[in-house]
């Protein structure tokens, strides 16, 4: 009987144990959908305003991508630091992974002040995944509401939120237990800039594990991780 205790000690529990933590890896908390099917933004591509050295030739679309999304309206005229959240705290932890991009709606006459902020920022790093597009606030609003909120944007054509939409355009939003009935993340508040790099953190690892569950990983997951210092 003692030996048969010591076998089991030695031989089945350890598979046992494997078995359940193996199981719980890809059974881990997933960042909650929202909604699904938002718009592209590929038909807005004409509107994109592009700054010399400092924007990317890749399609303009939300397919394939964890996009963060965001509709400034007149805001980066009217407030310096509107953007400095985003830029300093989110955007530059995760511009070196591949599959990043942020996408920021704005109404048109914002040009400059957006050239001005890319030729900045661009010194410090790599910006050419910080997307602008410049459109009507009536184009901007039909977008936004293609997000199933049951928000909507200021008059001026603005909201003091941004969303994580992942590769398959749903919408992704931080769990309930932490952030009931909650769709974006105020980027004006400091404090949600860190439940949006927690929550960006967890889509890429959902990625990164159902590409390991398919035995798939091999060159395109090494296209998920950050790039490495030359």
């Amino acid at each position: 009987m003692k030996k048969k205790l010591v076998l089991i000690a030695l031989f089945v529990l350890p598979v046992v144990v494997y078995l359940f933590f193996s199981s719980g890896v890809y059974n881990f908390a997933k960042l909650p959908i929202k909604s699904d099917k938002v718009a592209d933004v590929d038909q807005f591509a004409l509107r994109e305003i592009k700054v010399s050295e400092h924007s990317t030739d890749e399609p303009l679309s939300l397919e394939e991508r964890i996009t963060l999304v965001g509709y400034l309206g007149d805001q980066l005229k009217t407030n310096a630091g509107y953007t400095a959240n985003l830029n300093l705290m989110i955007y530059k932890y995760f511009e070196r992974f591949d599959d990043f991009q942020m996408v920021l709606f704005v109404n048109p006459g914002n040009e400059k002040a957006i050239t001005d902020l890319k030729v900045e920022l661009g010194r410090i790093f790599d910006v050419s995944k910080m997307r602008f597009i410049a459109v009507s606030k009536e184009k901007a609003r039909a977008h936004f509401k293609s997000l199933k909120t049951g928000l909507d944007l200021t008059p001026s054509g603005d909201h003091p939120d941004v969303f994580i939409i992942d590769r398959a355009r749903a919408l992704r939003a931080g769990h309930d237990e932490k952030r009931p009935n909650v769709y974006g993340y105020d980027f004006t508040q400091a404090v949600e800039m860190g439940y949006i790099k927690d929550d960006i953190k967890i889509l890429l690892a959902e990625y990164r594990l159902a590409l390991k569950k398919n035995n798939n990983a091999s060159p395109e997951l090494e296209q998920r991780l950050p790039k490495k210092e030359e």
